[in-house]
């Protein structure tokens, strides 16, 4: 069952067209990752979706309720965090968090747990606090509803490693009791790790949909030989291992790496000038 449905969904501003009609479907109790260089046109689409801005054409439905017309009924069961988040310097965390939880049951109980998990000092004003931990404000402030689907824009930017990985604990626990979660991130490796399947934007069209289970599995090897007379050989390799390995046999090896390819190498391809669409 999708949860939330993109169809022939564009975007102009002015003599700009940042969205070019491009379709998806995410399903219910998915983590989607959605991908592309700056202005590919991620944070347009996100936006739409959340009814911050409005489609120039296309339609957009969440959970069967047009994104536009049903607006607010879509907000009770939506969380959005955008990229950047602008709150006022002087407000203490603790009083913006009590803002917040005022929209959702047991609120104040879910930030207080939340601010504990990620190390957050919730006396601090805004206006002390690192990128870091401001990014940590936002996330939090997404996290206190539950709700049955969770937007993100580029949500672990600005933190460190290991607050990473508990971002993502939280956002698996999440989705292991029922949420569906479309997130953007520039972050390839974490896409690899966590995401279920990956929406690739380019130039504002939808270049590729890759499921993570299956592309893993056909991506093959990735070889670097080095021969002792200096000659070097960098190439992907989908065949036998063994007659691979038969080939490199004849050789006068100095250094040899034979190592799964990534899925982040695969996303790459698609990051660059001249990638075709598939």
């Amino acid at each position: 069952m999708s949860i939330l449905c993109v169809k022939d969904f564009t975007k102009r501003y002015s003599k700009t067209l940042a969205v070019n009609s491009i379709s998806f479907e995410v399903k219910k109790g998915e983590i989607v990752g959605f991908v592309g260089k700056n202005g590919a046109g991620k944070s347009t689409t996100i936006r739409a979706i959340t009814n911050m801005i409005f489609p120039t054409g296309g339609e957009i439905t969440v959970n069967g309720l047009d994104a536009q017309a049903d607006a607010k009924k879509i907000k009770e069961f939506l969380s959005y965090m955008p990229s950047d988040s602008e709150f006022y310097d002087g407000v203490k965390v603790k009083d913006l968090f009590k803002f917040a939880a005022g929209f959702s049951q047991n609120g104040i109980e879910k930030a207080n747990e939340l601010s504990l998990y990620f190390e957050l000092d919730t006396e601090r004003k805004v206006r002390e606090l690192s990128l870091g931990n401001k990014k940590k404000v936002s996330i939090i402030c997404a996290l206190i509803k539950k709700s049955d689907i969770i937007i993100l824009d580029e949500p672990t930017s600005g933190l460190d490693p290991l607050m990473q990985e508990k971002f993502f604990e939280i956002i698996l626990k999440r989705r292991d009791e029922g949420a569906t979660v479309f997130l953007s991130s520039h972050n390839l490796s974490e896409i690899e790790k966590y995401c279920d399947r990956v929406i690739i934007i380019k130039d504002g069209k939808i270049v590729k949909t890759l499921d993570m289970k299956s592309v893993a599995k056909e991506l093959g090897q990735h070889v670097y030989c080095l021969t002792k007379d200096g000659k070097e050989a960098d190439f992907d390799y989908n065949g036998d291992i063994n007659e691979l390995i038969a080939q490199l046999a004849s050789l006068d090896i100095e250094k040899l790496e034979i190592r799964p390819k990534t899925i982040e190498e695969e996303f790459i391809q698609y990051y660059k000038d001249g990638a075709e669409n598939e």
